[in-house]
């Protein structure tokens, strides 16, 4: 189909949604749907997805428009057994202002930034990747059973398994130190699908497969689903990787259907009833951060979220807690100035978990529409890590920026604190493997001279693998 023709056709399937919803749901109350004008700003980030030469960030984007009609549809069905007041024009408004501005600030990279022009010859080999993992690679390969062995020690059962709800204690329990360090697990991940992905023989392939699977669903023992949906993430962007091209494929859509149904299974495991119909009590399984996000900004403005420091609380989770003792902060104090804590009492006073509002929600209340411009340069700063992706010369740095870029990703739903927090493991990782791997080769080798690495790419970012 004529590109051109596509992308009219997707402004005016975004812009007509609000009239699907009436006639699907058919509300009488006016203020459960957005407008049409709030769809309208929808041109921008629609525009822009077509026209951005990198398919990571264009994956990255669509995610998040995504996100806006699963926080729609979490809503309609939400009020349908729970018919409280919850207005969605505003809060999509805002929410389409800051996607506009994420997209604008991606596509002013993405336009800044030149392809290189690869060889012939250099597009039938392959780029080159060097593995400077080393002997390192084998304490990660192994962590998730370390993390899991450590886990049972402290907590001397798997929570997730427990047949009873234990939402209200699961912060208070003791995981033990290297439940800590969780999010290797991420790592982890990518690396069995990467030894998946290398094997010669099938009983290696399946004994491999075995491993990535049990590592995934290690990371959900404790009912928290960002880790597993990280790696799921971060894995099909490895593959995307190896396989020189970002399409949608049979594997693709096994790995979607796996995330929202673990994502779904592990709330009512959770909540310790599986019998229990999840869409018959809160509506759609998915949005439930949208659904959040929309009822502060029913409520609040901007300043308004008493003890709410998004600056103090993420660099609180940035830096380890050493420094700051050392400047005279405690880490703890200043975390507990995030989202989480600061929200979690907004609409029900006995809540003790928090709850997630994404990072458009965090901009907005703390810095109003001057958040804009931070999520213009977070925009920047997305493309940048998109195209590093396709030009590293260490797995180890590809591997660490694959989970860094799908840690952002989920950030339209997730917490700033959570994301620092995440960020500063890795990087604690980054150098360790720094200290401990070998320096480049002057000509950077292939990870298995027998296999094909991660392939260079054309003038249009289609890339080309070696034959």
């Amino acid at each position: 189909m004529n590109k051109l023709l596509l992308m009219v056709l997707c402004f005016l399937m975004a812009q007509l949604t609000p009239v699907v919803y009436q006639l699907g749901f058919g509300y009488r109350e006016a203020f459960i749907y957005p407008s049409l004008l709030s769809h309208t700003l929808l041109v921008v980030p629609i525009f822009v997805v077509f026209h951005l030469k990198n398919r990571f960030t264009k994956g990255f984007l669509l995610i998040w428009i995504g996100w806006l009609f699963v926080g729609e549809v979490k809503i309609l069905t939400y009020y349908a057994v729970n018919p409280y007041y919850i207005a969605m024009d505003e809060g999509c408004i805002i929410y389409n202002l800051f996607l506009s501005c994420l997209s604008l600030g991606m596509l002013v990279h993405d336009q800044l930034t030149p392809v290189k022009q690869v060889p012939a010859s250099a597009q039938q080999t392959g780029r080159p990747l060097f593995n400077d993992l080393t002997w390192l690679e084998y304490p990660l390969l192994f962590f998730p059973l370390l993390w899991f062995a450590d886990f049972i020690s402290h907590v001397g059962y798997i929570p997730i398994l427990s047949g009873s709800d234990f939402t209200d204690k699961m912060y208070e329990i003791d995981y033990g130190y290297v439940y800590n360090y969780g999010f290797f697990n991420c790592v982890s991940a990518v690396l069995l699908y990467d030894r998946f992905q290398r094997a010669d023989h099938k009983a290696a392939r399946f004994a491999w497969l075995v491993a990535v699977v049990g590592a995934v669903l290690i990371m959900t023992i404790d009912s928290k689903r960002l880790f597993l949906l990280v790696s799921l993430l971060s894995i099909f962007a490895y593959d995307r990787v190896l396989a020189g091209r970002v399409a949608i494929n049979l594997k693709s859509v096994i790995m979607l259907a796996s995330a929202v149904l673990l994502y779904a299974v592990l709330q009512s495991l959770r909540l310790g009833n599986m019998s229990m119909s999840i869409t018959g009590t809160e509506g759609f399984p998915l949005g439930v951060e949208f659904r959040e996000y929309i009822r502060a900004v029913n409520e609040f403005r901007p300043g308004e979220i008493p003890g709410y420091d998004l600056t103090a609380s993420t660099l609180g989770s940035l830096i380890n807690s050493s420094v700051l003792k050392l400047a005279g902060f405690d880490k703890s104090a200043l975390v507990a100035k995030d989202s989480a804590f600061s929200f979690m009492k907004l609409f029900d006073s006995s809540n003790t978990l928090g709850i997630r509002t994404g990072l458009t929600s965090e901009l907005y209340f703390a810095y109003g529409f001057y958040g804009l411009l931070v999520i213009t340069g977070f925009g920047y700063a997305v493309s940048a890590l998109a195209y590093s992706l396709l030009t590293v010369s260490r797995k180890s740095t590809l591997v660490l920026q694959i989970v860094s870029f799908s840690l952002l990703v989920l950030t339209v739903f997730g917490q700033s604190s959570v994301t620092a927090g995440c960020l500063c493991v890795l990087f604690y990782l980054y150098g360790l493997i720094r200290l401990v791997s070998p320096r480049l080769p002057r000509f950077a080798l292939p990870v298995s001279p027998a296999e094909p690495s991660p392939a260079y790419y054309s003038r249009d970012l289609h890339y080309h693998s070696r034959t």
